[in-house]
């Protein structure tokens, strides 16, 4: 028999589970959309144009800080993330690699930029804290290794549950950070 969700009442649980956190970080992309009066927030729900809406965050706010000026000062993020994102799926082994790291690397760009911006006191921190599982997947990697491999995998269960609940910082910490900030533009 078929199971739509995957292996009955523990798949069912994952589906709803996934979907609670897809929809927090579609509204957290939501939240700054409207606080940053873009057009067309609701598209922060649809899948493919998350990335476009968290590019044309990254785009507004890139203007107030002066070294990423520097470095993305011409660089779109809100066609440049799309783009990459299509290339991860469609390039080869180590090149899907190098794109997704890309994508990453302004995901993370655009959290520290809204965090700069809506909280400058806790900027370094809520960035950190919200690429948690960048860090947590390099930790469950690093457990192969011979050395350091014994050591990481005592904490194996705690890496694991952090890992788990890494995708649920940053949408938090967006939302906390734009708590109070309304549309006024």
């Amino acid at each position: 028999m078929f199971h739509f969700f995957g292996g009955g009442a523990l798949g069912f649980l994952y589906t709803l589970l996934s979907l609670g956190v897809y929809l927090l970080g579609s509204y957290s992309i939501y939240r700054l959309a409207y606080v940053r009066n873009l057009p067309n927030p609701i598209f922060a729900f649809i899948p493919f144009f998350q990335l476009f809406m968290l590019g044309q965050i990254g785009d507004t706010l890139k203007y107030h800080n002066k070294h990423l000026r520097e470095m993305l000062g011409s660089v779109p993020l809100a066609y440049a993330m799309p783009l990459l994102s299509i290339f991860t799926s469609i390039l080869a082994s180590p090149f899907n690699t190098i794109t997704s790291f890309l994508v990453m690397a302004a995901e993370v760009a655009v959290y520290y930029l809204v965090f700069d911006y809506y909280t400058p006191k806790y900027c370094a921190l809520f960035t950190l804290l919200s690429c948690s599982s960048v860090f947590f997947a390099l930790l469950q990697m690093l457990r192969y290794m011979p050395i350091i491999g014994s050591v990481l995998s005592i904490f194996s269960g705690l890496l694991g549950i952090l890992a788990a609940a890494s995708p649920l910082i940053g949408p938090l910490l967006v939302i906390y950070a734009v708590k109070g900030y309304r549309n006024y533009y």
